[in-house]
């Protein structure tokens, strides 16, 4: 709401210039006031929009999957994953190469960022060996 303060205060005074002399001081009232009211809604409903899409973006996720943690790639991993994103992916996957394959699924409590509640959260997604499903 506090972004939206600059902007009305910013369009309130040029609605009353450009609005015809010919109007009462009621009617210039109600004009600007019903300007507001439309900028007000304009604004909350393009935030939504951009709130909308991102959860669009964010809802990639795939609901039924299961990944193959020691095979998966960044990308397989972010979309079988819950809570995973590109930089935890490619922690998974570095880690993986520098120290081999993971053995338990506890294993993968030492990559860095990686902590027991994600874990415990994808609990039912991890496998290691096997072919992943997306």
């Amino acid at each position: 709401m506090s972004r939206l303060k600059p902007i009305i205060s910013l369009l309130l005074p040029l609605t009353i210039i450009f609005t015809p002399i010919a109007h009462s001081s009621s009617n210039i009232e109600t004009d600007s006031t019903q300007t507001t009211e439309k900028i007000k809604k304009a604004t909350v409903n393009s935030a939504l929009d951009k709130q909308s899409k991102s959860i669009k973006k964010k809802s990639k996720q795939l609901k039924y999957a299961s990944v193959n943690i020691n095979k998966a790639s960044v990308k397989e991993l972010m979309l079988g994953l819950k809570g995973i994103g590109k930089k935890k992916a490619k922690a998974i996957v570095d880690y993986r190469t520098k120290n081999g394959d993971f053995k338990v699924n506890d294993d993968l409590l030492k990559v860095k960022g990686i902590g027991k509640k994600l874990l415990k959260k994808n609990e039912g997604r991890i496998q290691l060996s096997g072919q992943s499903v997306l």
